[in-house]
């Protein structure tokens, strides 16, 4: 997403989920919203209707508020193994603090984790911003994003947090003894790089991916950064265990991960123009060392690593990727994106293992095309997916009218990629929700699956 999606959004931020290094670290003020936003949690049932009757409220919405004078947002959610609800986000107070929140299956706030229910963490003489999280396999919280000092230039962040006392510290809390010992957290400025941020953090095994941008020598280039499970560097990995691409002589920046079975790692995001804001998707397969995935006979991109695809006129990018049990590549994103026009659709492109669009005939994506694009509103984003693992199904989250009274919006696919007629109130696939209030505003930057039988959606966002 580039900064005029970001100011399309309402929230007038320059700090607003993915491509965040492209603009100035801080927090601008909006005219747009008098109300801030709270942290959004919403549940859905498995066919698109509002869950009403299990979470608190009976509104299928909760919204947690963390400064009542400033934009709270959450960027992204994961589900414990226990059903509780785990929401990751930015309170965007001066300096900006990164807001961790846990609820019970039912939405209400778990009052065993921080203070009831919420963890608020600052670093010293810098703003904070998280965009991305994962559970590690014991249990333990990794959180990615962005450290903006008062003086000098942007580095990656990564912290760690305990949710259980068995992990070693009360639930909530850094996991200083444990991760870059003792501070919990770990700020990696990427080698002769500026406006440098993490917009996604994977698993490879116990070992931690981070990926996002830099700037070097005048243009964006995509980052990525692996660590130990103790927070050091991972030193076969890259140079030091940092990896930097440049995308031809492009912009280039990653927006979202995805580990393979077999350890490569995919990235996706966006490269084109950072002046004229003309841009195409960019996806990139690496090995598990952090080489490109160039081999000629079994590498992606045709041999090269990398591949862009335009998915239609104006500007598009991705926004999120998914994996199906197929090995086939999921990405969701926009297209036909016109900032001055004020418009955009939500895309969903799909590729085979080799990074080629799936476009058989028969069993490809899109009619054959690759590519599906959906018009709700006049602005419309993709941020979020998630590939339904029993029927292949996909769903993506995001909002629609961006930037003139955002609603949430919440659509599914079929395996094929048209929308799925038994989803939504009207049967069209997809589900809108207009902000509760006091903000005038909603939207979803995260989503999750709850597993079968129910089958529910979770989502978080900011209303």
């Amino acid at each position: 997403m580039n900064p005029k999606i970001s100011w399309r959004s309402g929230l007038a931020l320059s700090v607003l989920l993915v491509f965040v290094a492209l603009t100035a670290c801080g927090y601008k003020t909006t005219t747009y919203s008098p109300a801030p936003t709270a942290v959004a949690l919403a549940r859905y049932n498995a066919n698109g209707t509002p869950d009403t009757t299990n979470l608190v409220g009976g509104t299928g919405l909760v919204t947690t508020d963390i400064n009542t004078s400033q934009d709270d947002i959450a960027f992204a959610t994961v589900l414990q193994a226990d059903g509780k609800i785990i929401v990751v986000g930015t309170s965007f107070t001066t300096p900006a603090r990164i807001v961790v929140i846990r609820y019970n299956a039912n939405g209400a706030p778990d009052s065993s984790f921080g203070t009831n229910g919420i963890t608020v963490t600052s670093l010293p003489s810098a703003d904070a911003s998280a965009f991305a999280a994962t559970l590690q396999a014991d249990g333990k919280l990794l959180v990615a994003g962005r450290s903006c000092p008062l003086s000098g230039g942007s580095s990656f962040l990564l912290l760690r947090y305990h949710t259980d006392i068995a992990t070693g510290g009360a639930a909530g809390t850094l996991d200083m003894a444990g991760f870059n010992s003792p501070l919990g957290y770990v700020v990696t400025p990427i080698p002769s790089g500026t406006k440098t941020g993490a917009n996604a953090v994977a698993l490879s095994g116990t070992n931690i991916l981070v990926a996002g941008h830099s700037r070097i020598g005048g243009r964006f280039v995509i980052a990525l950064a692996k660590y130990t499970s103790s927070g050091a560097l991972d030193s076969t990995f890259g140079s030091g265990g940092i990896v930097t691409t440049p995308v031809g002589p492009l912009d280039a920046d990653a927006a979202a991960l995805a580990v393979q079975s077999d350890g490569k790692i995919v990235a996706a995001g966006l490269a084109g123009n950072a002046v004229s804001q003309i841009w195409d998707v960019a996806l990139l397969r690496y090995n598990a060392n952090g080489s490109l995935d160039t081999d000629p006979t079994t590498g992606f991109g045709g041999g090269t690593g990398i591949v862009t695809t335009d998915a239609g006129l104006g500007s598009n990018y991705a926004n999120a990727v998914a994996l199906q049990a197929d090995r086939k590549i999921v990405v969701v994103g926009n297209a036909f994106v016109n900032s001055f026009a004020g418009t955009s659709d939500i895309a969903v492109l799909r590729y085979n293992t080799d990074g080629s669009l799936d476009t058989d005939p028969t069993t490809g994506f899109g009619g054959g095309t690759g590519i599906v694009t959906t018009n709700i509103g006049a602005f419309d984003n993709g941020f979020a997916v998630a590939v339904q693992p029993l029927d292949g199904k996909i769903v993506v989250a995001g909002n629609a009218d961006a930037g003139s009274g955002d609603r949430l919006a919440l659509l599914r696919y079929n395996p094929n990629g048209s929308l799925d007629s038994g989803f939504g109130t009207n049967g069209n696939g997809i589900v809108t929700r207009a902000a509760l209030g006091p903000s005038m505003i909603a939207g979803a930057f995260g989503v999750v699956l709850q597993p079968q039988p129910g089958g529910e959606i979770v989502v978080a966002g900011y209303d």
